[in-house]
């Protein structure tokens, strides 16, 4: 996994809530270059998740495996789903909805950066 390219997808996560959040607040449903936002975000993390499973796989071990691999297949759901909420939901909910799958995928992007970058302490 490369942290360089894992706090540009989780800054980018975050400038694409706020781009929506400010959408929501003029009162408006997503636009067609915020899907395509999310669509290329949605892109890139999962390019970075199969550069992270090519490192497991070649011997990298994060600090909790299991954890790591869970968090790295559930970064992969909320914006697809968030688009869809968003297509279905033509108001500012749908804005909503868009933002608040974004900043999850935030929030789990900074998760896997933890624990890719932390080492096990081989207790136990």
């Amino acid at each position: 996994m490369n942290s360089v390219f894992g706090y540009s997808l989780l800054t980018a996560g975050l400038l694409l809530a706020a781009w929506l959040g400010l959408q929501s607040y003029r009162r408006r449903a997503v636009n067609g270059p915020q899907i395509i936002a999310a669509l290329v975000l949605e892109g890139a993390i999962l390019v970075q998740s199969v550069i992270a499973v090519i490192a497991v796989i070649n011997g990298h071990e994060p600090a909790e495996k299991v954890t790591f691999l869970a968090y790295l297949g559930g970064v992969l759901l909320p914006l697809p789903l968030g688009i869809q909420l968003a297509r279905i939901e033509r108001t500012r909910w749908g804005s909503i909805a868009l933002c608040f799958t974004s900043v999850v995928v935030a929030v789990m992007m900074l998760r896997l950066l933890q624990l890719w970058n932390s080492h096990s302490t081989g207790f136990g």
